[in-house]
């Protein structure tokens, strides 16, 4: 038996942070490194990027490869 998960709800701070990622993506036609993702939202460290990244993915809405960088995608269009 195959099943879809569909992809859970965002809070407004995550649906603002993948519709960020989503733009830059647009714009430049790459993904943004965790550090441009913190300059962007002016966090101290990158660990606060990596700290909101986490729960889009295990909700589904991102993905990225570990250990390379500019791999993030966004899964889906809408927030």
């Amino acid at each position: 038996m195959t099943t879809t998960t569909e992809p859970q709800p965002l809070t407004a701070r995550q649906t603002d942070v993948k519709n960020w990622i989503s733009g830059y993506i647009d714009t430049h036609g790459f993904s943004p490194t965790i550090r441009e993702i913190q300059h962007a939202y002016g966090w101290k460290t990158p660990n606060a990027a990596k700290c909101h990244l986490e729960p889009l993915r295990k909700k589904g809405h991102v993905t990225w490869q570990e250990g390379c960088s500019r791999t993030l995608r966004v899964i889906g269009g809408d927030a």
